[in-house]
């Protein structure tokens, strides 16, 4: 989702080599970070004993140190690379480098499994490893791969004896790709195909949980009308699903086009229409909208989505920037909205509304806290409380996947 687009903006060559070189870049016969460096780095990666065999360097200007290791207790060889890695503006060669560390521990380890995980694998008749994804045709087909999923895990179970269930946590085996396809020869053309998720091979899913998950993922999918077959879905399943995304907005029976490109402050070059939708908070309960607030920068944004609004009900708006607070204000048949915002650390930190001199109670959500926000300089209201800020009622069509507003006229 597009947040905000600026302006591009040229920086001298001498501007940025300062800029470079304060921030500790090199140049291509600068050195590599040292052996101390590199066992301090190894030895956060690599748990179990190890120790250093040899190192070589393989590059020259720029250079390339290669450290070679063998863990003590399996046998296992691993190398650790210090280098340089170069900085590159608009594909120009590399003027600068900084320094860098690579391991590969890791994959090592996961080298280990992949020939038991490929045969465990390739016992599911839906799995296309072509592409490392399991297809599913139906409901009933969540239970055979859970199964599926847990034998990969009892493979990479096996790695327990060295490292912890943290690090197979933070270090999946591989990430095996749902999708839901209409028949096995549409999975086999590979054309068309519905995406569910992905499962990391922790070695630790539980059967219960995983089933839960994909159960719920596939009626979701099915009420949002992605998946065709919801015939075979419990429920239980289906009973407290909502459509996910509303993508008709209308006000008193006419379509909110969110077509405003009129930006009177700054030089974002704002679209409401990237904001064109409605989608539904599992944890509110409640389906939600986006506000723009205004946006305290060299540049300001206007808030436009609020606006748009106003205009199509035939009232004023105003804004402007007062003791480092946006402030706007509109107008809609004699009753007066403000809204006042404050910012810091880059989010809104607080937002304030009152119609005609009184404060009204505004739960809102910030981007950091619902990534559908889709900006800083926005915040996510229910529905009931988007009414408030122009005297709205609405209704919901899930089926056409609308959301309706109506203001009484007069």
């Amino acid at each position: 989702m597009k947040k905000k687009k600026k302006e591009k903006l040229f920086i001298p060559a001498a501007v940025l080599a300062a800029v470079f070189l304060f921030t500790g870049c090199l140049g291509e016969d600068g050195e590599v970070y040292g052996q101390e460096k590199v066992l301090e780095y190894v030895n956060s990666i690599c748990k179990e004993p190890c120790r250093l065999e040899g190192k070589k360097l393989v590059e020259e200007n720029p250079d390339n140190m290669e450290y070679y290791f063998r863990t003590q207790n399996r046998d296992l060889s691993f190398q650790a690379n210090s280098f340089l890695s170069p900085v590159t503006i608009d594909l120009s060669a590399p003027l600068y480098y900084t320094r860098g560390l690579s391991c590969s521990y890791v994959q090592e380890v996961h080298n280990l499994y992949r020939e038991e995980l490929e045969a465990v694998l390739q016992a599911d008749q839906q799995y296309l490893e072509e592409y490392g994804w399991i297809y599913l045709m139906s409901f009933d087909d969540i239970d055979r791969t859970v199964d599926t999923i847990l034998a990969a895990d009892q493979v990479y179970r096996q790695e327990l004896e060295y490292n912890s269930e943290d690090f197979l946590k933070e270090n999946p085996l591989t990430s095996i790709h749902l999708v839901w396809q209409r028949s096995q020869q549409e999975a086999k053309d590979h054309e068309t195909w519905v995406n569910m998720t992905n499962v990391g091979i922790t070695g630790q899913n539980q059967k219960e949980e995983l089933t839960k998950r994909l159960g719920d993922l596939y009626a979701q999918l099915c009420v949002d009308g992605k998946i065709e077959n919801a015939q075979d879905v419990p429920e239980e399943y289906l009973a407290d699903k909502h459509v996910s995304l509303l993508s008709v907005i209308e006000l008193n029976g006419e379509e909110m086009l969110y077509d405003e490109e009129d930006n009177p402050c700054g030089v974002y070059r704002l679209n409401t229409e990237d904001y064109k939708y409605c989608w539904y908070n599992k944890e509110l309960k409640s389906y939600m909208l986006v506000m723009d607030t205004g946006l305290l920068d060299d540049s300001m944004s206007y808030p436009m989505i609020n606006r748009e609004y106003v205009k199509a009900l035939g009232g004023s708006y105003r804004a402007a920037v007062r003791d480092d607070a946006y402030i706007s204000a509109w107008s809609i048949d004699g009753d007066t909205w403000t809204m006042k915002t404050e910012y810091g650390d880059g989010s809104i930190q607080e937002l304030q509304v009152e119609k005609n001199g009184r404060e009204i109670d505004l739960p809102y959500l910030t981007v950091e806290e619902d990534s559908n926000v889709g900006a800083t300089f926005c915040a996510g209201v229910r529905a009931e409380d988007f009414c408030r800020l122009f005297d709205l009622t609405y209704e919901v069509d899930e089926e056409q996947g609308k959301i309706m507003f109506a203001r009484a006229k007069g």
